[in-house]
C-alpha cells in the first residue's frame, strides 16, 4: 500500500523521481509500469496491475449510460502509460503536467493502491480545505 507524503520537484523535461518507499512497494508487489490519469486537479498514478483491475470494473459498466460515457471521455481517455526508468524517474506527458499545473514543486501522496501527484499550491489548497470534523465523522462511520 502507498502511504506517506513526499515533496519533490519536477525537472524541465517533466521527469519526477518516485519516492524510494513507493518504488519499494512497486518492486515488491507490482512492476515498474505506471498508468497515470487526471482527476480532481491532480494526477492519479496506478501500478499497471491495479489499473487492469480498474479497467475490468469500467468495462462492466453499461456502455451507453451517460455517466459511463463521461468516465471514458474524461478519465479513461487521459490515461497514459508512464514506465519508471532505471534511476527511479517517470516522465509525465505534457498534457498531464498541464492539467495538474505541475511546474517545479510537487507533492506525491500515498493513497492505498495508487498515489497522487499534486502541484504544491494545489495540494496546499486541498489540504487547507479538509476539516478534521469531516475526517472524524468518516472514521466514526467506519466504526472507529
Amino acid at each position: 500500500m502507498f502511504r506517506g507524503r513526499y515533496e519533490h520537484s519536477i525537472d524541465s523535461k517533466g521527469r519526477v523521481s518516485i519516492p524510494v518507499k513507493f518504488r519499494e512497494e512497486l518492486s515488491e508487489r507490482y512492476d515498474s509500469r505506471l498508468v497515470m490519469t487526471t482527476f480532481d486537479g491532480c494526477l492519479l498514478a496506478y501500478p499497471h496491475a491495479e489499473w487492469k483491475v480498474l479497467e475490468e470494473k469500467i468495462s462492466a459498466l453499461p456502455e451507453f449510460r451517460r455517466e459511463t460515457r463521461a468516465l471514458l471521455r474524461f478519465f479513461y481517455s487521459s490515461a497514459a502509460d508512464c514506465p519508471i526508468d532505471k534511476v527511479g524517474r517517470v516522465l509525465i506527458p505534457q498534457s498531464l503536467r498541464d492539467y495538474a499545473k505541475l511546474e517545479k514543486e510537487i507533492v506525491l501522496i500515498g493513497a492505498l493502491k495508487r498515489f497522487e501527484i499534486w502541484s504544491r499550491p494545489a495540494w496546499d489548497a486541498a489540504e487547507a480545505g479538509v476539516s478534521v470534523d469531516d475526517i472524524g465523522n468518516m472514521l466514526e462511520g467506519l466504526g472507529l
